[in-house]
């Protein structure tokens, strides 16, 4: 007899994206070039910043490794105090709670906000969208998200979400993300204040605005926080993974209501104790150095250019796809439906976008993320925080593999 474990933790679906990354480094070590646009990474390609690196090395040089509250290291808290008023947010010190991650950090919200005895305790997730948001609900009440779509643009209609509101009383929790991962997705001004109009005709549901990609927004798009708009209801998410290249480095932060946040600064201080001190100690100092954005709209400009070069050679690989311009990120979300349904040159029937990501695996050593694993089918994520080089072969290699398929029917 084995011993009997969590009903809800038995139906967490492994991490998607962590799942690809394990085949694309297994056929990297196989040998030979893989054309890699499967994890949301940054590094190596664009590395952390040495400011983060020296201050880092010099806290171990001094002992920094003790403790800090569990809150955040003072001076860290006080330098996201102040960054976030360069986003146009205006939060306290008691405000502020910081977490070994940002999915740490959603986590840990998300536990703070969803009691799975109370009246309102289901969560609302946007589809597509990112992992976490389907998972977590599930291990802390028992319960999937309930699941919004989103048009063809990636968009949320503020009319179909007040519609669920009124109708649902279960509703604990709305999760945003913009820039979205893993369309590119954009959430603009107005569309935002929508939003916030119907969000605030029920102060009892909070908003979980996921914004790890707040600094990367394109084409001029200026960023905007829901909690500018709602800060009563609004919990934000940051950190550094995303936004200074510091994945490993596991450190994201959570502002929000300040009695909320004092019990999710409980749940950190009994769950984690605390993050590491020498990482907290980097990126403070990197937000005091980097406070008119300077180093972060460089890596914004060297992703944007990413961008603009596979849109360019996508474009040809696949002619029949069907896409949005991605405004944010550094993800790509193509409608592949195109392809499906097609035979492979040794006569395999390509059906599914789990089939086509193989394909293209086995064919052209290509990594893509099946749009399955985050709610809509069909589709292909690739994450392009990549070097030119393998943006440009990637795609080369992608086009050669998709003029093999045969088409078993016309297009419509």
């Amino acid at each position: 007899m084995s011993v009997p474990h969590s009903q809800w933790a038995q139906k967490l679906k492994p991490s998607p994206t962590l799942q690809i990354k394990a085949v694309a480094d297994a056929m990297r070590s196989a040998g030979g070039e893989v054309f890699d646009f499967g994890i949301g990474e940054m590094n190596p390609e664009i590395p952390l910043p040495a400011s983060i690196k020296e201050a880092i090395t010099e806290a171990f040089k001094e002992d920094a490794t003790h403790y800090s509250p569990a809150g955040g290291d003072p001076e860290l808290v006080e330098a996201i105090v102040e960054d976030l008023r360069r986003f146009q947010l205006d939060y306290s010190r008691e405000q502020i709670v910081i977490c070994p991650g940002p999915k740490d950090a959603i986590f840990k919200a998300a536990l703070a906000l969803l009691n799975p005895s109370a009246k309102r305790h289901r969560l609302v997730m946007l589809a597509p969208g990112y992992e976490s948001f389907e998972n977590i609900p599930m291990l802390l009440t028992g319960k999937p998200p309930i699941l919004l779509e989103t048009d063809a643009q990636f968009l949320p209609d503020p009319t179909r979400l007040a519609d669920l509101l009124k109708q649902d009383p279960t509703i604990a929790a709305v999760v945003l993300n913009s820039p979205n991962n893993p369309t590119g997705a954009v959430y603009e001004r107005p569309l935002l204040e929508q939003l916030a109009e119907v969000l605030a005709h029920h102060p009892d549901v909070a908003v979980l605005s996921d914004e790890v990609y707040r600094t990367l927004y394109y084409d001029n798009v200026p960023h905007t926080s829901m909690g500018s708009l709602l800060p009563e209801q609004t919990f934000v998410v940051g950190g550094m993974s995303k936004e200074v290249s510091g994945t490993g480095l596991r450190l994201g932060f959570v502002a929000g209501p300040q009695e909320v946040m004092k019990t999710l600064e409980n749940i950190q201080g009994n769950a984690s104790s605390c993050v590491n001190l020498p990482t907290q100690k980097g990126y403070a100092r990197f937000l005091r150095e980097d406070a008119n954005l300077q180093v972060r709209h460089q890596i914004r400009e060297g992703l944007c250019r990413r961008r603009d070069c596979l849109l360019e050679h996508f474009a040809e690989a696949a002619p029949d796809a069907l896409w949005h311009t991605p405004r944010g990120a550094f993800y790509f979300f193509p409608d592949m439906h195109a392809y499906l349904g097609c035979r492979t040159a040794d006569g395999q029937l390509v059906e599914t976008d789990h089939d086509l990501a193989r394909y293209l695996l086995q064919t052209a050593r290509v990594v893509a993320t099946p749009g399955s694993l985050f709610q809509r089918p069909g589709h292909l994520r690739f994450a392009y925080a990549v070097p030119l080089e393998t943006i440009k072969g990637g795609m080369a290699h992608l086009g050669t593999a998709l003029a093999k398929l045969t088409r078993t029917q016309p297009l419509q």
